[in-house]
This record gives structure tokens, C-alpha cells and sequence, in this order.
């Protein structure tokens, strides 16, 4: 049973909220998740469809077309899963087309939130490693921070900086253990593909992907890393927003006294 923490835990308490949390909303947010690998899978397969393997004007618009298009609904319907986990955290009622719609609106924040996020990240790992590393924990929770706060992208981003601040250490070991954690399910996947790709071997030689591996491997991939992935990212966004908080109100005592 799953109960949101309201002071600050340890590492594996956080760990095992995150566990919990995935458990409680697993039934919400699973088949969109399915969807959203779904809403990408066509891409994989214009290239069947372009049988002189040639870069043509029209074959680059028809692939740029459906890449933006499929970016488009993944992008609404992450927006949508992290808005029905954090009801589901929340012990919040929040139908599916309510959540559709916020992730709806919340699509082009989060779109230039993590632009930015990234720019940033990257000139910084371009330049000097370990300032682009640091940017990447500071700003890792803007995406979140756009859903759960309802802010613009520029204030994701500075709130996703006040909560890591003073935890950075820290946040970046329980994103490293969640990255194992999710790396561990893309293994099993990792096996699964390559049973199905001994047992069509002609499609591998061809240079064609199976559309099985999209349509069918990929979505039942999505149904567990994506809400765990999440689960476990808000579980520590949850944490670290409770620190602040804390951090604040002991602040304005201390004013006060």
C-alpha cells in the first residue's frame, strides 16, 4: 500500500516508495504507456516503404513528418502518465482525458524546458565534463516540476535547481541506482530481441527491423519501464520537494524567533 512520505527519507526509503508507488499506479498509467511506444513504432517501418534506400525529398518530409508526429503524442502522453501517477500519490481522483489534457497543455513547456535543459547540459559536457554533469542533476526534474507545479519551462527549471540544491550528491546516487534498475528491464529486453531475431534471421539480413520488435516487444516494454521509470523519478522528486519545504519553513521559524 502506498502512503506519500511527508518527511524526508533515506535512500531506501525512497527507493521503496518508488517501488510502491509504481505498484499503486500501475493499472493507471500501463496501457498508455503502450501507447506511446506504439505512437513511434510506424516510424521504424517508412523505411520498408523506401525499397531504393535512397534519401529522397519526399521520403526525408514523409520520416520528418512522422517522427514530429509521433514525438507529439508520446510527448502528450508521458505528460499524461506523470499527472496520473502524481494523483495516484496524491490519493487523487484523475480520469483519462483530464490527464490527456494536461498533458496537452503542458506540452510545450516541457518541450522547451527540456530544449533548454539539454542545451545546457550538452555545451557544458561539450566544454568541461563535470559541469555538464552537474547541470544534468540540477535539471533533471524540470519535466516533472512543469506537470506536477503547473510552472513555465524557465521556472521548472530554476525549481528543479532549488531542490537538488544541497543534495546533489545524493540525488545523483539514487538516479544512478534507478538507472540500473531500469537498465536491468531493458536487458531482459535486450535478450528477448535477440531470441526473436534468431528465429527470423531473413529480416535482420534484408536490413529490415521486425515489426514485431516495435509493435509488439516495444509496447510490452513500455508497460513496465515506463511507470516505473517514473514512479521512481517522482518518489524522488517527492523527497527532495518535502526537504525544501522543510528547509524553508525551518528557515522563517528561525527568522521569526
Amino acid at each position: 500500500m502506498y502512503s506519500q512520505a511527508t518527511a524526508p527519507q533515506t535512500i531506501g526509503g525512497v527507493l521503496d516508495s518508488g517501488f510502491k508507488l509504481f505498484s499503486a499506479c500501475f493499472t493507471q498509467v500501463f496501457w498508455l504507456a503502450a501507447i506511446s511506444a506504439l505512437a513511434t513504432a510506424p516510424i521504424s517501418l517508412l523505411q520498408t516503404y523506401n525499397p531504393t534506400n535512397s534519401l529522397s525529398g519526399g521520403f526525408v518530409a514523409l520520416l520528418l513528418c512522422g517522427i514530429l508526429v509521433g514525438a507529439l503524442v508520446a510527448g502528450v502522453i508521458y505528460g499524461a502518465v506523470i499527472a496520473r501517477i502524481d494523483a495516484v500519490a496524491r490519493s487523487a481522483s484523475l480520469r483519462v482525458g483530464e490527464a490527456l489534457a494536461i498533458g496537452l497543455r503542458r506540452l510545450p513547456a516541457m518541450f522547451v524546458a527540456g530544449l533548454l535543459a539539454g542545451l545546457v547540459t550538452g555545451v557544458g559536457l561539450i566544454l568541461l565534463i563535470i559541469p555538464g554533469l552537474i547541470f544534468m542533476i540540477w535539471f533533471v526534474f524540470a519535466p516533472n516540476a512543469v506537470i506536477v507545479e503547473r510552472v513555465g519551462p524557465i521556472e521548472a527549471l530554476g525549481y528543479s535547481r532549488a531542490l537538488v540544491r544541497g543534495h546533489w550528491w545524493r540525488t545523483a546516487a539514487l538516479l544512478t541506482i534507478v538507472g540500473i534498475i531500469v537498465g536491468v528491464v531493458y536487458v531482459i529486453l535486450i535478450v528477448v530481441v535477440g531470441i526473436l531475431v534468431v528465429s527470423n534471421p531473413s529480416a535482420i539480413a534484408s536490413g529490415q527491423t521486425p515489426w514485431y520488435l516495435n509493435f509488439i516487444a516495444g509496447p510490452l516494454l513500455a508497460m513496465v519501464a515506463v511507470p516505473l521509470t517514473y514512479a521512481l523519478l517522482l518518489s524522488i522528486y517527492y523527497d527532495l520537494k518535502t526537504r525544501l519545504e522543510g528547509g524553508d519553513l525551518a528557515a522563517r521559524i528561525a527568522a521569526t524567533a
